[in-house]
């Protein structure tokens, strides 16, 4: 009896182990286009620049007649990332 429960208990275990390891929400390039709505456009570029390996990589930009600098930064393909607002004296 104690043979059985344990062995339900590992592979309960493992089943969640793997259940919890196989979906990974990181994968922001596997799922392309899921932006939220937009109330306006604005397509002008933004500069994007790449840090050397080991640090994280971004982009920023100025929301056009608002005087707002957005600035985004990632990691490769890693599950994190930042965005940054600031009142910026450049963008008018």
């Amino acid at each position: 009896m104690i043979r059985r429960r344990t062995t339900v208990i590992a592979l309960a275990a493992v089943l969640l182990g793997t259940a919890l390891t196989a979906c990974d929400p990181g994968e922001k390039y596997t799922e392309p286009w899921r932006d939220a709505p937009r109330s306006g456009t604005d397509n002008s570029s933004a500069l994007v620049f790449t840090m050397p390996d080991g640090f994280g990589n971004g982009a920023t930009k100025c929301l056009a007649g608002t005087g707002v600098r957005v600035t985004t930064l990632y990691h490769q393909d890693g599950p994190y990332g930042s965005v940054s607002t600031v009142l910026d004296p450049a963008c008018k």
